[in-house]
């Protein structure tokens, strides 16, 4: 049983996710979608049947250390629910909407970030990464970036991609290709990547037309009845350039589909985050992939 009191490693998690393939595995598929540049197995879980799938994302920004074991949970529950056939959040039909659906769940993209942050530097076991990133003179508890130090929610090929580092280019990192692949290997219907933080659903994207933005911002007002988060300002997706060539501008401009950024966890929330967050921050966003289904299935019925 997934704990939202417990303190999970990177070898926490990979056994979590074995263990629920193994428990649940007449709908459950696990697979390893790439390896991280410090040789460790990014996984990835596929509930469901139907061949139409939404893909969520955690843990791209090692410093983020709730969201992968949230997403740990949620992946439980939904299994649960899958398996006994009942109501999810009082409203969702979790055994119909995945029957139809599939949902792709990377909790962890960035396993190196997340073993720095949990556990400092020395858990690096490349000398040369190791030393590189020591370099840079940031609390391993602060660290958000990967092995070599690039941040990889900022290296995808999008339209406002801007290289920050000599040594990235876009879709350098092995992080970024493994989750470039999934978007390609399935038929999806919209993708979540979760935050950490600030109670915050971005859903507006400047590169794309407005009727995109307007279907997005009908789907994250329902998904704000879930959760009780605030919106973005559309003004926010254009603050920096340096904000460029994340994940969700990506697959949108890639796939046109619905791409949000959910952040959890209040504003001042301090780094290392601390456990106690978890069981609100479950409570907050548990049934927002089944939300997003759940449109999506309305829509197809309508």
């Amino acid at each position: 049983m997934i704990s939202l009191e417990q303190r999970y490693t990177y070898e926490d998690i990979l056994a979590s996710i074995e263990h629920l393939s193994q428990e649940y595995s007449p709908f459950v598929i696990c697979r390893m979608i790439g390896k991280s540049h410090d040789d460790r197995l990014i996984p990835m879980i596929r509930i469901g049947t139907g061949e139409s799938t939404l893909i969520c994302t955690a843990g791209m920004h090692g410093r983020e250390t709730v969201n992968p074991v949230l997403v740990l949970k949620i992946i439980e529950e939904y299994c649960e629910g899958y398996q006994n056939r009942r109501t999810i959040g009082n409203t969702y039909d979790v055994y119909k909407l995945l029957n139809t659906y599939s949902i792709c769940f990377v909790p962890l993209v960035n396993p190196d970030g997340y073993v720095v942050a949990l556990d400092g530097f020395s858990s690096i076991q490349n000398p040369i990464l190791r030393q590189n990133i020591r370099m840079k003179r940031i609390a391993s508890e602060c660290w958000k970036y990967n092995a070599r130090g690039v941040d990889i929610n900022r290296n995808f090929p999008s339209k406002s991609y801007v290289q920050q580092q000599i040594s990235e280019y876009p879709g350098s990192e092995n992080e970024t290709k493994a989750i470039m692949n999934v978007f390609r290997d399935y038929h999806s219907v919209g993708y979540v990547d979760f935050h950490s933080k600030g109670k915050i659903i971005y859903y507006y994207h400047q590169s794309m037309p407005s009727v995109y933005n307007q279907k997005s911002h009908g789907l994250a007002k329902y998904l704000q009845k879930i959760s009780r988060y605030s919106l973005g300002k559309k003004e926010e997706d254009t603050f920096s350039k340096l904000n460029g060539g994340n994940c969700v501008s990506y697959y949108c401009e890639s796939l046109e589909k619905p791409a949000l950024k959910v952040e959890t966890l209040e504003d001042n929330a301090i780094f290392p985050l601390h456990m106690k967050y978890k069981k609100e921050a479950f409570d907050e966003i548990h049934t927002i992939p089944l939300g997003i289904l759940n449109v999506q299935y309305a829509g197809q019925t309508v």
